[in-house]
């Protein structure tokens, strides 16, 4: 299974009509950065099944963002609830070993999909920073406590 950890992109701050967290929208930054990520994935070769994303607006949109520049808008997007700041590492591990497909995207936040990258290759201690828009890629056999690789880490530079 080839999972796709990607935090939100840029979004916009907490005040003017904006009340609370959940509800932060994606700045214009944060829209150019998730088209971005989806096109340089696209260039990469890179072929996902499905993209979970996290409840909150600002990872929704980014995942819509990135599913609207997906050959044609061909990519399918699906909310997980396990993706919200706050879930448990088994959760979502549970989550995906029912999902549908070798080639997931999992749209989330920090810290929440670095320390489930941490725990998925076998180690709490690992300190993985996710820039926003940031992508890693883990490979395993199955999600779950110590069964996954990182094959690789990139930050927005990487999409050119």
């Amino acid at each position: 299974m080839d999972l796709y950890l990607i935090r939100h992109a840029d979004a916009l701050p907490v005040g003017e009509g904006i009340t609370t967290d959940e509800e932060r929208p994606l700045s214009p930054k944060g829209e150019a950065e998730a088209k971005k990520a989806a096109k340089a994935l696209l260039r990469h070769d890179i072929e996902l099944d499905t993209l979970l994303t996290s409840p909150l607006v600002r990872a929704r949109q980014t995942a819509e963002i990135m599913a609207k520049h997906w050959d044609g808008g061909s990519l399918k997007v699906e909310v997980c609830e396990f993706l919200a700041p706050g879930s448990k590492a088994k959760d979502l591990a549970r989550f995906l070993a029912d999902a549908k497909g070798d080639a997931l995207g999992l749209v989330g936040h920090m810290p929440g999909l670095a320390d489930w990258a941490a725990w998925c290759i076998g180690s709490k201690k690992a300190q993985l920073d996710f820039a926003k828009t940031g992508i890693a890629h883990i490979v395993c056999d199955r999600p779950g406590k110590g069964l996954g690789t990182l094959a690789w880490l990139v930050t927005p530079r990487w999409f050119g």
